[in-house]
This record gives C-alpha cells, structure tokens and sequence, in this order.
C-alpha cells in the first residue's frame, strides 16, 4: 500500500505519517489546479490519497469568518480538485472532513449519523459541509470525520492543550477522536476503500469537565478553569461564532470491521503518555507534581524517557511439516506468493510503528536471513540476528533477545504467522504487564487456547486441549513488558522438552496482567502445506 499524504505539515498528517513511514509519501506542495496534482499522480503512483489539509484559520475558527475566500479555497475548491484528479487516474481518495458541521442536539438521542443532513453555522462549517456534500456522491471517495482531536503529544491543535490553555472553559458533552486510533482507521479506511462518509469518532462521550479532571490528576493538580456557559462564549467575546456541540454515532466503521477504543479507555491511555511528554518538556528545576512523580527538587534529574516497542521475529525451528521443502532452507524463507514468508511478520511490525527488530534463527539457514534482510535498511529499520543453537522452544529463543530489549517492551512474532489486521493502536496503546491476541477456529485443539469472559478477560490458557474450553486460538502475536525475562528464567522445560509461551502468558494472567485483543481479519500459522496454501492465495488475492 502506498499512500499519498496531501497537506503533509499538518498535525493529524504528522501523526500518520509517523505510524506508517514505510507507506505513505509527504506531499507538501501546493496544489493550484488539477493538472498539477494530476502530475503529483503520474510521479508518485499512490494506491490511495489522504487529503489532510484544509483551512481551519489561526489561532481558532473565528479567522475563517473574515477570510472567506481563503477558507473556501481550502476546505472546498481543493478536495474537489483531489477529488477530480483521483477520479481520472482511478486511484482513492480519503477526504479527512469534521463533524463540527452538526450543532446541538440529534433528534435520535444516541447522536447525529452518518446518513443526516447537517446544520452548519459558522462559515467553516459552512465549507466542511459544502464538501461533504459533493464529495459523498462520488465512487471512490471516503470522508472520515473527526471530532475533537485529542492527543499524547502536545500540540497547539490538541484538545488537551486548547482546554489546558483556556482560563473559560464552557463544560459541554461531545463527541471526540483520539489519535491514536484515527491513524490506524485512515489506514484501515485506505485499504479497505471504504466508500462514503465514516463518523470517526471513539465510541461514548466527553465533558470538558472530565477532561481537565483527568488533566489534574495526571498532569498538573495546580490547574485552574473559570466554568461558563455557551452563551459566555460569544457575549464576553471570546468567540465570533457560536461553536458546534455535538454527538455523533458512528455504525459505518464497524460495517468495515474497524474499531475504535471505547472513548474513556482511550482518554486515559492518552493522558498517561501525554504527561510524559510533558514531563519531558519541563525544565528540570521546574516545580511541579503529577502521577509520575511527586514535587521536583531544583537539583532533580531530567526524566526518564518512556519505554519504546522493539520488535522480535522467531524464525527458528525445522519445520518438519514443510519437508521435504525444509530440507534445504529454513521454513521461514519459503514464499508465500512473490516474497518470503518472513517479510510478512516484518511487515506487520512495520506496519505498528516498530522499527528496531531482532530476528532469532537457528544456525544452520542464518546467512540466509542476512542475505535476504540486511541490516533493514532497505526496510527502513534496524535489524539485529541472534541464533538459537538449539531447539528449545518460543520462551528460550525469547530469553536470547534480553540484552537487545532491555529496558523496552517487545511485540514477539512468530515467523509463519500472517496477518490482514494493523495492530497499530493496540500495540502504541501498551503500557505495562502482557497482551495477546486471539482467533475464533474451527480445530482449536491444535492451538493454546484461551477461555474468555462476556468482558472481554482472560480466564484460562491451555496449550493444544484435548477439549478446549473455547475456540479462541491464541496466535502467534505476544506484547510483554521487561519483566517477561525475569519470568522465563522461572520455567521448567514442559514434557517436550522446550520452554512454553503459554507458560509465560499464565504467569502474566496469575498475576492479573494479561489482556487480550481479537484478530478481526485473516490470519494462519503458515505451518502446513494446506496452511501455507492458505496464506498465499490470501496474498496472491490482496496482492501482498
């Protein structure tokens, strides 16, 4: 997938740009008309297009009152001109709009919908809508509207740092859409070619209220906010135009298979990074408290950085299943329709942001690995190899990764497992203990398999049940903290003689720091002949 990213210097653009280096591309000139974008086209030959510029007036919407001629230019001449270069080429377009084109309350409680008509007020809104219209009528086309943006780094355009800022602040309920899971939906919304308009928004809803509560507790309990009303706003002048308040439902996503995290969960996990990126920014001589630490002294170090993802590929083991093909390379270089099959778990540790990746083998095939991989520059990462001497199990070729991890948490794959889904926001919204994934199956007996309650919580762990208690396959997807070393130097080899992962998830699960995410879209452990059938028609048919 190569994605063409107009309006590249703009803070949601940034943010997607960042979580998927190896396939986007910055697009930052200015577009005067359709020739000239019909040329950025033919250059760059994207598969999609993002659209993320647009005029939303400095320092705040009001600008886009008494400069109506710019602000049509950018929010509706332009996208259509995307639109209609894209058009002729045959190639994608996600308009990234707003829903800040609904004001008030929907006549359906639960919000406005994809499906209803707007009521814009102010001339900003006026021209997201105007788009919108146009736009949703022509194949080819998604609009992803977004309320709200609200962010770990700081950044004049995130919500936390507009609240944070203000001394006023008008206690509303809306609607609101964490980064964090807006990126990963641009990208799924990309590669599935989702057609009309997807309300983008994480499920629930936000008082600003809450917002600084939260703010308070985690980032700086000194904070203070002066409650108005939304009529203040404009009779106090603090605003030119009334702003939008809304809720808005969002069904489309779903119908696609992308979800978004329930919005409370996503705040905190939000605010949790973004006092550390605070924190960082603070002078060290700086007074202050949050739930990082306590009051600074003035001799106080500068604070730790936070933990960063590093990657791990198993590759190692003989892969009996596979011979007589194994019999003169490991299985982990087969192809899975035109590439190696070990480019598609390196491929879906890209695709979450991770670039420093560790690569465990067996000594008898490891020059292949690094003819093949390099030192990951071609891959836009860094790629070290480690060898498993030994058969000995995923926990013991784990166990040889402790010096390169470190301090960091590490995303574990195994080599033959292949993926549709991007795990992008599960992995970015890590924080500590362990986490798995899982897989409705048919034969779970050829699985561990893991026994999930009505909430979502991991109750049990069993590694290939005569009767399994579930159908969930754990799959070949592992996120563990530092701690998962200490714990695997705790294990005894089970009866096949090798250090079981399952083990170390239960250990995790025992001490209530396991959890778990379903895989949505396809997946198999390319471990068999049908399997690795399996996985490269799937390939061939997405053209992986």
């Amino acid at each position: 997938m190569k994605i063409l990213v107009v309006g590249a210097n703009g803070f949601v653009a940034k943010r997607f740009l960042e979580a998927y280096p190896s396939e986007t591309v910055a697009f930052t000139d200015r577009v005067t008309d359709k020739a000239s974008f019909l040329k950025a086209l033919d250059e760059h030959r994207p598969d999609a297009v993002v659209n993320a510029a647009g005029r939303t007036g400095r320092p705040n919407v009001d600008w886009c009152e008494d400069h109506q001629v710019e602000t049509y230019e950018g929010n509706v001449q332009l996208p259509l001109t995307l639109a209609s270069a894209c058009q002729e080429r045959g190639v994608y377009l996600l308009h990234l709009a707003s829903g800040c084109i609904f004001y008030g309350a929907s006549p359906d409680p639960r919000g406005w919908t994809e499906e209803d008509f707007a009521n814009p007020s102010a001339f900003y809104s006026r021209t997201k809508y105007a788009a919108d219209l146009v736009l949703s009528k022509m194949p080819n086309v998604g609009i992803a509207r977004l309320r709200m943006p609200i962010d770990s780094r700081p950044n004049q355009r995130n919500l936390i740092d507009k609240l944070a800022a203000y001394k006023q602040v008008i206690d509303v309920e809306n609607s609101a859409t964490v980064i964090d899971d807006l990126v990963r939906a641009i990208y799924e919304l990309c590669t599935k070619r989702g057609q009309g308009i997807f309300h983008v928004v994480n499920p629930g809803t936000l008082r600003h209220r809450d917002l600084l509560n939260l703010y308070r507790e985690l980032v700086d309990p000194t904070i203070q906010t002066e409650w108005i009303t939304a009529e203040d706003l404009v009779a106090k002048g603090l605003a030119t135009k009334t702003r939008s308040n809304c809720i808005l439902q969002s069904t489309r996503l779903q119908e696609l298979g992308i979800q978004m995290r329930p919005l409370d969960i996503a705040l905190r996990d939000t605010m949790m990074k973004y006092a550390v990126y605070k924190l960082a920014q603070q002078p060290p001589q700086q007074a202050s408290t949050s739930f990082l630490r306590g009051p600074v002294a003035s001799n106080s170090q500068p604070p730790a950085q936070p933990p960063k993802m590093k990657g791990a590929i198993m590759a190692g083991g003989r892969g009996t299943r596979l011979a007589p093909l194994t019999n003169v390379t490991n299985k982990h270089l087969l192809p899975i329709n035109n590439k190696q099959m070990v480019l598609y778990p390196l491929q879906t540790l890209l695709s979450a942001g991770i670039r420093d990746i560790i690569i465990v083998t067996g000594p008898d095939y490891a020059g292949h690995f690094m003819n093949l991989l390099g030192s990951g520059k071609e891959y836009d990462c860094n790629i070290t190899y480690r060898i498993q001497d030994e058969s000995g199990g995923i926990a013991h070729a784990l166990a040889l990764c402790e010096d390169f991890v470190g301090n960091d948490h590490v995303t574990v794959i195994l080599g033959d497992n292949i993926f549709e889904d991007n795990f992008h926001a599960s992995i970015s919204s890590f924080q500590t203990g362990a986490m798995g994934f899982y897989k409705p199956v048919h034969d779970p007996q050829r699985f561990g398999v893991m026994e999930i309650d009505t909430t979502g919580r991991v109750l049990t762990i069993e590694e290939k049940p005569q009767q399994p208690r579930s159908n969930f396959a754990q799959v070949g997807l592992y996120v563990y903290d530092k701690r998962v070393f200490d714990i695997i130097k705790t294990l005894k080899p089970s009866g096949r003689g090798e250090l079981e992962i399952t083990d170390v998830n239960n250990a995790y699960l025992q001490r209530g720091e396991l959890s778990a995410r379903p895989v949505r879209g396809f997946w198999t452990d390319a471990g068999t002949f049908d399997s690795l059938k399996k996985a490269s028609d799937f390939a061939a048919e997405r053209g992986l």
